[in-house]
């Protein structure tokens, strides 16, 4: 008996000492693939790529949205995945990507089109928007890195060409395709987002002077914005968030305005 007891403690002694060693591996595995981030010059490097590889006449990319026919029926079928609720095109900046929505705002962090964990996440709504046809406002997340190895796997990389202001006045155009129709979207303004400042976060408004308040306060302070980006109570807003690293810690925000 006493030799099983010690055969059991010595056993429960070489856990706990294994166990801190893996679980520092697999964090500084995520920690290195997913998470550290070498510097802005990476950003740099990206909006010449775009320039480079994308920059065309602003019209040549225009989608015809008057013949619609829903895409999302056959993803969900292809991934299996009844959470997928749109899907984001801007073709000047070779952004196509399936949009999805769960219960919350952190499952799609860290799970892919098929349900299985994946670091990269895929870019999401809001949860809360949950009449896509008729929100006032809708959000979108997505991951973004400065590994370049990854750019290829998270779409939302590519918003960080709007830091360049040619690029910005010349990419304007933005689809978002949901069950119900093609929704054509102007690109306004962008924004750099720090200090915790979560403003772009509300969706649910008093009323019209609340929800004009509220785009006014967004289009404040903004990077570039757009002579004629004037809203009226009618106007619908998509805004697309990604992390940016200039400084640590902040969102590029691009807000865009319902043609």
């Amino acid at each position: 008996m006493k030799k099983k007891k010690k055969k059991n403690r010595l056993l429960q002694n070489i856990l706990i000492f294994i166990i801190p060693i893996l679980l520092c591996i697999g964090g500084y595995y995520i920690y290195d693939n997913y998470i550290k981030q070498p510097g802005i010059p990476s950003v740099n490097k990206l909006i010449e790529e775009k320039k480079k590889n994308n920059y065309q006449d602003k019209d040549d990319n225009k989608i015809d949205i008057s013949n619609y026919s829903n895409p999302l029926p056959a993803y969900r079928q292809k991934y299996g995945n009844g959470n997928i609720m749109g899907r984001l095109e801007i073709p000047n900046l070779n952004i196509d990507a399936v949009i999805v929505r769960s219960n919350d705002n952190s499952y799609y962090l860290n799970y892919n089109l098929y349900g299985q964990w994946d670091g990269l996440g895929v870019p999401f709504f809001d949860y809360r928007n949950m009449n896509l046809n008729n929100d006032r406002q809708i959000n979108i997340y997505g991951h973004n890195t400065q590994k370049e190895q990854f750019y290829k796997d998270l779409p939302f990389t590519n918003l960080e060409a709007y830091m360049d202001k040619s690029i910005f006045d010349n990419y304007k155009d933005v689809y978002l395709s949901i069950d119900e129709r093609q929704i054509h979207y102007e690109v306004v303004a962008t924004k750099i987002l720090k200090d915790g400042n979560n403003e772009h976060m509300k969706l649910v408004f008093s009323g019209d002077t609340d929800y004009l308040q509220h785009i006014n306060k967004l289009l404040t302070g903004t990077l570039y914005r757009s002579e004629d980006a004037e809203f009226t109570a009618n106007d619908h807003l998509l805004v697309l968030q990604v992390c940016h690293y200039d400084p640590m810690g902040s969102y590029l925000l691009v807000f865009c305005k319902e043609k």
